[in-house]
């Protein structure tokens, strides 16, 4: 069923506030890629379930709604598609109980709409969907581990039940080649029986035919479950790593990152694959062995306890080849992590002629690669070479041992249960051998698990959705006595830094390199909040802000801007999914953008590749801008956004930057001062100090970085005006 979104969400909103949570639609829209007008319930439902609240649909009919009681606010949805909010019953009434609702939309000094029964019937479609906040800890918040992993399995508990049944059924029929074997040999030959040849013939065809059917719906089911828990975890795994903070991705390089989270689908394979498959065959086992103790027990003990041997081979050595194990995963990340350094790299590695030394670095990684494994494989041959012997006598052995037993006494064993028991005891003993199997793959999935888990059971970002501040914001920022240091023990990036931004104001950031002109930034942005001091945005405390709520008042264009692949329309627009056209050309002729994508053969529908390679430098940084400004922020940061385009593209910016400047609060990052010059105020950094704060012609006049940088960057302009003035002009 799908549900109107505009409808849905106004109502959602309402309830989330009366729960204590803070949202409100465009964010919803925004997070959860809400585009379309309509949406499927189960996709709402999720969202839901993601904020705290558990929403349970269901349809009532009048008679029923006593039901109800207690069970408020709750949500009606009417003939319209639109949504009432329930907020209580009356039920002694002389009408009968009484419903007590109000639209979403109302104020709260509105007064509630009575529904008796004949209102709610002609109204309401009786579809209900109940509301209540969830306290404990969700699937998606506990930490990645072989619990958490087991948790997702038994989330299939249909299918599992089916997959056993399945597996059971086809068990039977397994047993059946060996019963076969017995009777045509002790029986039908013996005898010399055509009428039971005839009838075993029979049975033959049927019980194909109904293992067919059980083998393809035993496979179905393991394909579905299989479906269902990759797209689980790959859910799970990009949800969990868009909740790190920047710093973790700053700290660990992409190719480890990468390397690492790929572990997931070896996890994926052993939960659907060996770990369900053994699961399934100890039913066989379960089912096989009585049989085998009831054709005979000496036999039976010889074969289970090769078995035994065999599966303790593999289990004493499941120790030695994990550690050979962990040697090949740790070379195979250090070569994934230099691939994808090379593949991120190439520009540089091709203007510097460096593939050379990129190739011998890459040699000795795949060098360390090829010896562990080759470690790892020389060491499981052990193993697997010390238990041929053993393999050959479960077949070998209990052959020759029968025999022997049917010549000593042919009427108490002969030779169709000979064969039947060498045919039944091979299926028993491969579930064994692969138990053993399976915890020296444990050992690896263990490793797996725990590559997988430095990654998503990192500390997550806190975000404050939901919980944190949400007032109105204008553009006022406040710093006081702020310092920070990147990691503990690292000098001061801003040591006791104090400064005030009014509504609306132009603030050029200037300073030597290190200085901390980005760590403002960043800091504003609640990117780094292990900071001391305090920040302030619009008189809330930086802390105690809903950083959703934050970073969509602020926009930010940096020196390098990323851009998906998709068209120019969609990369302006992506922050505000459902933005008309107008708004996309509005911020697109702000920026300075639309001259150059009017002359684009497709125009706003261009289709940009990977990073925006087909597009120059200024006209990747104007449409950041765009993308910026979509969302109108109070707050607009420009860090180094000019530093890297020529001059041209430089002067286009420049030139529209006070008409986007209009009605917001601009922060300005820049080395280049004649960027400044139209500030009303500029900080002068030192070594994570302020300098000094005023407008330029004031700095220009007292402060001796600022009086250095402009003179050092306007030098030659200086020198050509003194000589205009210095060299008279002869007739």
């Amino acid at each position: 069923m799908k549900l109107n979104c505009t409808h849905f969400l106004g109502a959602f909103v309402h309830i989330a506030t009366r729960t204590g949570i803070e949202t409100t639609q465009d964010e919803l829209r925004r997070a959860y890629a809400l585009v379309e007008d309509e949406a499927p319930a189960d996709t709402l439902i999720g969202m839901a379930r993601e904020l705290g609240i558990e929403l349970r649909p269901m349809q009532i009919e009048w008679r029923a709604i006593t039901q109800l009681q207690g069970a408020f606010p709750a949500m009606l949805m009417l003939r319209d598609g639109s949504f009432l909010i329930a907020e209580g019953m009356v039920a002694d009434t002389p009408q009968g109980p009484v419903i007590l609702a109000r639209d979403a939309g109302a104020g709260a000094d509105e007064v509630d709409i009575a529904l008796d029964q004949q209102r709610f019937e002609r109204l309401c479609t009786g579809d209900v969907i109940l509301a209540k906040r969830r306290y404990r800890l969700n699937e998606s918040a506990q930490p990645f581990s072989m619990r958490w992993i087991v948790s997702q399995l038994l989330l299939e508990k249909t299918v599992l039940r089916d997959i056993g049944l399945a597996s059971i059924i086809t068990t039977i029929f397994s047993l059946f080649p060996p019963v076969l074997s017995m009777i045509v040999l002790d029986r039908v030959m013996v005898n010399h029986s055509y009428s039971t040849l005839a009838v075993m013939c029979g049975a033959v065809v049927l019980l194909i035919v109904f293992e067919m059917i059980a083998g393809y719906s035993r496979r179905l089911y393991m394909e579905v479950m299989a479906t269902r828990i990759d797209g689980r975890l790959s859910l799970y795994l990009l949800d969990r790593m868009l909740s790190l903070p920047l710093d973790f991705f700053e700290r660990n390089p992409t190719g480890l990152i990468q390397s690492k989270l790929s572990k997931i689908y070896q996890i994926r394979s052993f939960l659907t694959g060996k770990l369900l498959q053994t699961g399934l065959d100890l039913v066989v086992v379960a089912i096989v062995v009585p049989i085998l103790f009831y054709l005979n027990w000496v036999l039976t003990l010889t074969v289970l306890g090769l078995a035994c041997m065999l599966a303790l081979i593999v289990y004493y050595y499941a120790e030695v080849v994990g550690k050979r194990f962990k040697a090949v995963v740790a070379a195979e990340q250090r070569k994934n992590t230099h691939l994808v350094e090379s593949i991120y790299g190439i520009k540089t590695i091709k203007s510097l002629a460096l593939e050379g030394r990129r190739r011998g670095e890459w040699d000795a990684r795949v060098a360390q690669s090829v010896e562990a494994r080759f470690a790892l494989g020389r060491t499981a041959n052990i193993p697997q070479t010390i238990s041929v012997p053993f393999e050959r006598l479960i077949f070998s052995g209990t052959f020759l041992l029968g025999a022997y037993l049917t010549l000593v006494d042919p009427s108490a064993f002969q030779a169709g249960s000979l064969m039947a028991f060498i045919m039944l005891g091979n299926r028993a003993t491969q579930p064994i051998i692969q138990l053993a199997q399976l915890m020296q793959d444990y050992g690896e999935i263990k490793e797996a698990i725990e590559e997988v888990g430095s990654v998503v059971n990192a500390q997550p970002e806190q975000t404050r959705i939901g919980t944190g501040l949400r007032q109105p914001i204008s553009g006022q920022l406040t710093f006081s006595d702020v310092s920070f240091r990147y990691a503990p023990g690292a000098p001061l990036a801003l040591d006791d830094v104090s400064f005030e931004v009014p509504t609306g104001t132009f603030l050029g950031v200037m300073g030597r390199s290190g200085s901390g002109k980005t760590t403002i930034t960043r800091l504003l942005q609640g990117l780094n909040p292990q900071y001391e001091g305090i920040i302030k945005v619009d008189g809330m405390d930086l802390r105690e802000i809903d950083l959703q709520h934050l970073r969509t008042c602020i926009g930010v264009v940096g020196q390098e801007n990323f851009l998906f692949s998709g068209t120019i329309r969609e990369n302006i627009g992506i922050a505000k999914p459902h933005a008309s056209f107008s708004e996309i050309v509005r911020v697109a002729q702000l920026a300075g953008a639309e001259e150059f994508i009017e002359r684009l053969p497709q125009g706003y529908d261009t289709m940009l590749s990977e990073g925006a390679a087909n597009l120059s430098g200024g006209q990747r940084q104007r449409l950041a801008i765009a993308r910026a400004l979509i969302l109108d922020p109070p707050i607009l940061i420009l860090d180094e956004a000019t530093s890297a385009l020529d001059a041209e593209s430089e002067a286009i910016i420049n030139a529209n930057l006070m008409r986007i400047a209009q009605g917001r609060t601009i922060i300005c990052v820049s080395h280049r001062l004649a960027m400044l010059v139209a500030a009303d105020n500029i900080l002068v950094l030192e070594k994570g100090r302020l300098d000094d704060i005023g407008s330029h012609q004031e700095l220009l006049r007292r402060n001796e970085i600022y009086q250095h940088m402009w003179h050092t960057q306007n030098r030659s302009t200086e020198v050509m005006n003194f000589d205009r003035i210095a060299i008279p002009h002869h007739q």
